[in-house]
């Protein structure tokens, strides 16, 4: 199974954060040799945080599953958000929940990013 190494970094004023740029330096710093995920992240109340991410070999990403229902996670662990907490994206949100058993469920819009056609 791969790993991902994921960071976050709870700030009061996400627009103050360039992902594009701290993003890459932290993604390829020394101390990460197979490299780590970014996410900066805004807590707006209980129920919402605002992020940002930076994705390991992507880049800027719209949107990250596994850095939405992390980041529910970390703000559950701070007692900074309660089970059901939406993660808004520049582009839309996902409603995370979690469960009594620290299980987490995802929900939200799917889109297509590119259509491929494979002749063989």
């Amino acid at each position: 199974m791969l790993e991902t190494l994921m960071l976050f970094f709870f700030v009061d004023t996400i627009e103050n954060f360039d992902i594009t740029k701290i993003g890459p330096q932290i993604e390829n710093h020394k101390m990460f040799p197979e490299r780590c995920n970014v996410t900066i992240a805004k807590v707006i109340n209980k129920n919402l945080i605002k992020v940002k991410v930076w994705e390991r070999g992507a880049g800027l990403t719209k949107a990250c599953g596994t850095a939405a229902c992390a980041t529910a996670f970390a703000g559950k662990l701070n007692n900074l958000t309660n089970n059901n907490t939406d993660i808004e994206f520049e582009t839309g949100k996902l409603s995370i929940f979690i469960d009594k058993k620290n299980s987490i469920h995802m929900k939200g819009p799917v889109s297509d990013i590119k259509e491929i056609l494979i002749k063989l």
